[in-house]
């Protein structure tokens, strides 16, 4: 599910023309991204509000730097998250595009975050610290026929300007969950409820988090070969995460679980052989109990 980006696109997919879709984004508004600022020390986080539909984002163009919640709302009727990438200096998305349908992530590109995909109807929101620059928002997931949505115009260009004030307040995490090669590291057990999780990447290389609430007698592999293909019923319900970060990076996501079997899954490819993540062992199952 999230992070098929470099497991399809970099050993050797979109060879098919990139389009964006972001031609008619609306300019930042109050409720979409450019929230007025308050400078007191409890200050809130920036919002960036996201609405993703096949195959397309509805979000602004321009938002202030500093912390901010990005709340991806899915309207369907597939699953889709946002994989933000930081884009280096003068490149913008279709420079991003172009490298991708030759087949190479390239070096002055970096994953940065962003939330993982929620069921179609919900909201899935992570909170991090937005450095000013030129960001690409995409989605990697791939259709049922392998094509990742990326390749159907699935993207959008957004502007991060201005310096980072100080002043704004993160919400305290109640857990945290460490990426490593190749595993999830709960600091204490899931339980049933609301949960602001800090995620860290831990690890030598990017890695995501997509959480999965499976369905009766499946397991998270059951639901990353799912994943990858998308052909038939998915064995479990998406309950968002963080898109692939950094190592020595982190950020917050907000979930709400209900109890059940739950898979913790990294779909990224390897560094060192290009398998998914989780084909190394990183797809942990977990029990959040009543």
């Amino acid at each position: 599910m999230p992070g098929r980006v470099f497991t399809r696109a970099v050993p050797g997919v979109l060879a098919l023309a990139l389009t964006s879709c972001g031609g008619d984004r609306p300019a930042a508004d109050p409720g979409g991204g450019r929230p007025a600022r308050d400078q007191t020390a409890s200050a809130p986080p920036n919002v960036l509000t996201v609405t993703a539909a096949d195959y397309a984002y509805v979000a602004p163009s321009e938002i202030p730097a500093g912390l901010t919640a990005i709340r991806l709302i899915n309207k369907g009727p597939s699953p889709h998250h946002i994989q933000l990438v930081k884009l280096g200096e003068g490149k913008r998305l279709e420079d991003l595009l172009g490298a991708l349908k030759g087949e190479k992530f390239p070096a002055w590109a970096t994953v940065a975050g962003g939330p993982a995909p929620p069921e179609v109807g919900d909201t899935s929101t992570a909170i991090q610290m937005l450095e000013p620059g030129t960001y690409a928002l995409i989605c990697f997931i791939p259709a049922a026929d392998g094509m990742p949505h990326v390749m159907r115009g699935m993207s959008s260009e957004l502007e991060v300007v201005g310096s980072v004030e100080p002043g704004a307040k993160a919400p305290e995490p109640d857990m945290v969950v460490k990426l490593t090669d190749y595993d999830f590291e709960l600091s204490t057990p899931l339980t049933p409820g609301k949960h602001t999780i800090r995620v860290e990447n831990a690890g030598p290389q990017p890695h995501e988090i997509a959480i999965i609430r499976l369905h009766p007698g499946k397991k998270p592999m059951d639901f990353a070969a799912w994943g990858m293909k998308q052909v038939g019923p998915p064995p479990g319900t998406i309950h968002g995460g963080l898109s692939g970060i950094m190592p020595g990076t982190d950020a917050l996501v907000e979930v709400d679980l209900p109890p059940g079997e739950y898979g913790l899954i990294c779909f990224l490819p390897d560094a060192k052989d290009g398998k998914p993540h989780f084909m190394h062992g990183m797809a942990k199952q977990t029990t959040v109990a009543s």
